[in-house]
């Protein structure tokens, strides 16, 4: 079967990630923002002149920033959106990972339902902006561990489906996924409203994301049956950011992925 399949990476990876066979890479949106305009030119050109696609774009705010915090720069960050949502167009983007656990978290006391109005303010916020250059926002489930809210599928969909705002979607980031001990079968009941998914070696130690692999301990054989059977559509990607032999780990998620009988769209 073959689904599209990607690698986080950085534009000094593109090269690499196109000649090992993936379809797409996913690129943080901070390198984006930080390059100059010649470094932009010449990022967008490198993509261009690859194979790949770049669909999908992590993190539109900065992490180290809370929403919530009263020092929060509202309309700063409205513009510096806006300039996200210009840059990553012309590079093709079609969909933001909003995770930021400690950007869109809330503190708790009495200021919390405050703190909750500030971050559902922001997620319409960036919706409507992204919703200009047809980008859809993916609310990320994450852990307890990282955010206050939104850390489950049904509870996203339930989110979406009362505010009626139409670009936005979920994925599921598997590592989160299992600690939360989420029910697979949820993957199935919402299909249509998961739009992407993340992989790592769930085994490993968070920060550390190490690339998935046939021999690294852990059976995913659950998570990609369970793609395989709703007919998913959307990209496969692989969130690692730990490596000691990048081309070799590139070619070990690969050979992950088609160990499970899911293959490259390109190939």
């Amino acid at each position: 079967m073959r689904m599209r399949l990607s690698y986080f990476g950085f534009a000094k990876d593109i090269d690499a990630i196109d000649a090992a066979g993936y379809d797409c890479i996913e690129m943080h949106i901070k390198e984006i923002m930080a390059f100059d305009e010649n470094e932009f030119k010449d990022a967008t050109k490198k993509l261009r002149d690859s194979g790949l696609t770049a669909e999908v774009f992590d993190n539109p705010l900065p992490l180290d920033k809370v929403v919530a915090s009263p020092d929060f720069d509202w309309d700063y960050y409205v513009d510096f959106l806006k300039k996200v949502v210009e840059r990553t167009a012309l590079m093709g983007a079609r969909y933001y990972v909003y995770g930021n656990g400690k950007t869109r978290s809330s503190r708790p006391g009495p200021n919390e339902a405050g703190d909750i109005k500030k971050n559902e303010d922001m997620v319409a916020t960036l919706c409507e902006l992204a919703a200009q250059a047809n980008i859809t926002i993916l609310l990320e489930p994450l852990a307890k561990s990282l955010s206050t809210r939104w850390l489950g599928v049904p509870e996203n969909f339930e989110y979406a489906k009362k505010t009626g705002i139409p670009n936005l979607k979920t994925l599921i980031d598997y590592r989160w996924f299992l600690e939360e001990k989420h029910s697979i079968a949820v993957i199935e009941e919402y299909a249509d409203f998961i739009q992407h998914v993340h992989i790592d070696n769930p085994l490993s130690p968070f920060p550390t994301r190490i690339p998935p692999a046939v021999d690294d301990g852990h059976d995913y054989s659950p998570l990609f049956n369970t793609l395989k059977k709703i007919c998913y559509k959307g990209i496969i990607s692989i969130e690692a950011n730990t490596t000691t032999d990048f081309p070799a780990d590139l070619k070990r998620g690969l050979d992950l992925i088609a160990s499970h009988g899911i293959v490259p769209y390109r190939s």
